[in-house]
């Protein structure tokens, strides 16, 4: 009988645990900005430095996303800054690469109970300074650019959906710092474009 009354109890139980898993992350595509047009300067070489150090606490949520804005800057960096030669070096400053994530209102009652309402905001931000420095470390040009993007989503939301919302906000973000990067290249770098 106890035998029996284990088994039950194993049979009940072990799908619940199973349940408290955390479920797994869904693969995301390698985020590239190949397929953008490079950005061509007379240095030697190209340096990118992320001064924006994630804070791991609310409200940020940089730490739990598929692909952090930060880490998409310097890949972005990569595929597009390119040296055409020269004694000069470009070193791109990420100043801001954040995150952050505000609870919305939600219809509380009868009516909450058949809408389904936007729980949280999802508010992306990039900050670049692009500079041009000699070889002893002297600033000759400075180019500066940033971007924001915002995202919310419903209540009824899986893990797997903040994820992928989460990568469309890192791509979309590094998009629009994209667009507005290139302006401020031609005005304030304009001389050491090749």
């Amino acid at each position: 009988m106890r035998v029996r009354l284990a088994f039950l109890l194993f049979a009940f139980v072990a799908p619940l645990l199973g349940a408290c898993a955390t479920p797994p992350t869904a693969n995301f595509p390698e985020l590239t900005f190949r397929h953008k047009k490079p950005i061509r300067l007379a240095v030697g070489s190209v340096e990118v430095v992320n001064e924006f150090s994630m804070p791991f606490a609310a409200p940020n949520v940089e730490h739990k996303m598929p692909v952090a804005p930060g880490p998409a800057a310097e890949r972005w960096a990569q595929d597009v800054l390119q040296a055409s030669g020269g004694t000069d070096k470009l070193v791109m400053v990420i100043t801001d690469a954040s995150v952050t994530e505000t609870p919305l209102k939600v219809k509380k009652g009868l009516e909450g109970a058949f809408t389904t309402d936007q729980t949280e905001r999802y508010e992306g931000r990039i900050a670049v300074r692009l500079e041009i420095r000699t070889p002893d470390n002297k600033r000759r040009a400075v180019a500066e650019a940033f971007a924001t993007r915002s995202a919310t989503i419903p209540e009824d939301a899986t893990l797997a959906d903040r994820e992928t919302l989460w990568y469309g906000l890192s791509e979309k973000l590094l998009n629009d710092f994209d667009t507005a990067v290139r302006p401020q290249v031609t005005a304030h770098l304009g001389e050491f474009l090749r």
